[in-house]
């Protein structure tokens, strides 16, 4: 008889908690919900996607939950809509027992655009992972174009924009790269009507350190526009192709460039 009566009282209590959560949740599905806000994470340090934005977004959509009874808002649709937009990970929303909605999301940042030879577009991140071109933002990344391939970009390319961006010159000066149809890496400066030929990927810190030791050296005195290309493909060499075409190149080595290593 105890059992019986132990037994009965855990389901009477089982059967208590469940219908307590049922007409709470009913009572909770009646309520409207008056405020809607929109949390983008880190929206400190990265604003391409702002709360604005979004809210703007989902208005278009007709998907704005304001007036709407609680039990009406198509949340996981909110969720499914705001997935479309690349820059977004971590879409979460949500509805509180007094009607207010939440949306949190955290952004994916674009770490370089990416502009092919086939006319193709896009944004990667540190990871190497892309990330659609979007009208809802325009990120002032470094840009590579050319003959890009993605194993390259994320096992090569990444590392070096990665190198170039922590640079306190080469930040200021890099403002393009170009991959070449045979995989050659090309860097075009901001000063400096030149070209800077890396070669291959191999070894980028030291060749350039070796194109800084150059201008630091050289330029006063030859001037930023007078060569065409400066290379330093070549092992220990530095080969600069004159614009004037009365002198053809000028080469420094370790000898006469002291601080070439």
């Amino acid at each position: 008889m105890k059992l019986f009566l132990k037994i009965l009282a855990v389901v009477l209590f089982i059967g208590y908690f469940v219908a307590s959560i049922i007409l709470w949740r009913s009572k909770d599905d009646m309520v409207v919900c008056q405020r809607f806000f929109i949390n983008v994470c880190d929206s400190a340090e990265c604003d391409l996607i702002t709360a604005d934005k979004l809210y703007n977004y989902l208005h278009k959509e007709h998907l704005l939950p304001q007036g709407k009874l609680c039990r009406d808002i198509a949340l996981s649709e909110i969720e499914r809509c705001v997935d479309r937009i690349d820059l977004l990970t971590n879409i979460n929303c949500y509805y509180m027992q007094n009607g207010d909605v939440y949306l949190q999301v955290e952004q994916r940042r674009p770490f370089v655009r990416v502009m092919t030879d086939d006319g193709d577009t896009y944004y990667l991140d540190r990871q190497g992972e892309r990330i659609a071109v979007d009208t809802m933002f325009v990120a002032d990344v470094p840009l590579i174009t050319g003959n890009v391939d993605d194993q390259v970009m994320s096992t090569s390319l990444i590392p070096l924009v990665e190198y170039i961006e922590a640079h306190d010159f080469w930040s200021k000066q890099v403002s393009q790269i170009y991959i070449s149809p045979q995989h050659e890496v090309k860097i075009s400066p901001r000063v400096g009507n030149h070209t800077i030929l890396l070669g291959n990927i191999d070894n980028y810190e030291r060749k350039l350190e070796s194109v800084l030791a150059l201008y630091n050296q050289a330029m006063p005195d030859v001037g930023w526009d007078a060569y065409e290309v400066i290379s330093v493909k070549y092992k220990d060499q530095i080969v600069c192709t004159r614009r004037d075409k009365k002198y053809r190149h000028d080469t420094w080595t370790k000898k006469t460039l002291p601080t070439y290593e």
